[in-house]
């Protein structure tokens, strides 16, 4: 057995322990054991009860996984801050973009993404971006550019405009009830777009034939197809309802129309347009759930004045002709300015 002992050849002393007892208990009968690949004993060959064991080293193969992805590139906008004109586009760019990946941008934090490179300036919010491959997304970027506007229509009615009518005692021509034509909800949301870019020119047309014919034979939402032409507003500012026949709201079918009429302004503007509608300021309940109810389905920002309806405040209360006082006094114009401008997307 010493023969043995001297002859193995094995790592560490914890292995070469067992393996002498387990070699002394498996071959003790034979009296000797040559382990292989040590040189060959005297003992072994001379003494033919030696047996010689042999001791293999064996590898067993590793499947090494594929390499796992350390990230895919995050993409950059080529504007991340400031201003750019409604509807024109930023554009992302990712380096090292392996293949099948793309860039896909978000309006709402992420909730939704739009696959593309080309990113429309439609929202103040932040606008984020990211590349995905499969499931696999980078971390984001995000820009936050301002869009202003260049050409300014609104779609209105008295409140908007109304000349002299000196039997009313009304000699103005701005909104009616407004002491000065900068004084009318029009000018004054005229004056906030300026303040993202100069020079914001502006058109007001009347929408009074629409607020008092809609759905009738012989009307056509077609009357404002000249005004669109020639002027391609980026912004269109629909401000009516208070000349509304609250029994024709759906006898006359007040939502169909007001769906053709949205549709209609963005099919003519000539480019990208941002469509904003409001309530009205006087009491027209039907005709406001149906302007609420076509304004969500159309994706257009809705100026709820439900707020304003009511309170002396905001009205004219100042002019003895009950249609003159009826309308919005100068707090009242300056309170339609800011609820349409807080709704700016």
């Amino acid at each position: 057995m010493n023969q043995l002992l001297r002859h193995l050849r094995v790592g560490t002393g914890a292995i070469r322990f067992g393996l002498t007892y387990l070699l002394y208990f498996s071959f003790w009968q034979f009296g000797c054991a040559q382990v292989e690949p040590a040189t060959t004993s005297a003992a072994a060959l001379t003494d033919p009860s030696c047996r010689t064991i042999t001791i293999q080293r064996v590898t067993t193969p590793i499947n090494t996984p594929a390499p796992t992805p350390q990230g895919l590139p995050i993409p950059s906008f080529n504007q991340q801050s400031g201003s750019a004109a409604y509807g024109s586009t930023l554009k992302l760019s990712a380096s090292n973009m392996p293949s099948g990946a793309y860039t896909e941008y978000s309006y709402d934090n992420g909730t939704t993404w739009t696959k593309g490179d080309q990113v429309p300036v439609v929202t103040k919010k932040p606008m984020l971006a990211r590349t995905r491959i499969n499931d696999l997304t980078s971390q984001t970027a995000q820009a936050t550019v301002t869009p202003y506007f260049q050409r300014m229509m609104v779609i209105g009615n008295s409140i908007m405009s109304h000349g002299p009518a000196p039997n009313l005692g009304w000699n103005n021509f701005n909104g009616m009830a407004a002491s000065a034509l900068d004084k009318d909800y029009t000018h004054l949301l005229q004056a906030k777009l300026n303040g993202l870019r100069d020079n914001v020119q502006l058109r007001m047309v009347s929408g009074g034939a629409f607020e008092r014919q809609f759905g009738q034979a012989g009307y056509s939402v077609t009357e404002f197809l000249t005004p669109l032409q020639e002027f391609k507003p980026d912004i269109v500012f629909v401000r009516i309802g208070e000349n509304m026949d609250e029994g024709a709201v759906q006898q006359n079918n007040l939502a169909g129309n007001l769906r053709v009429l949205f549709d209609f302004l963005r099919q003519n503007a000539g480019g990208p347009v941002q469509i904003i509608c409001s309530t009205s300021v006087w009491n027209r309940p039907q005709a406001d759930a149906v302007i609420r109810q076509v304004a969500a389905e159309k994706g257009v920002p809705l100026a709820e004045l439900k707020s304003m309806v009511g309170v002396p405040s905001y009205f004219a209360s100042q002019y003895a002709n009950a249609g003159v006082a009826a309308h919005p006094n100068d707090a009242g114009m300056q309170r339609i300015a800011d609820i349409i401008w807080d709704t700016m997307p």
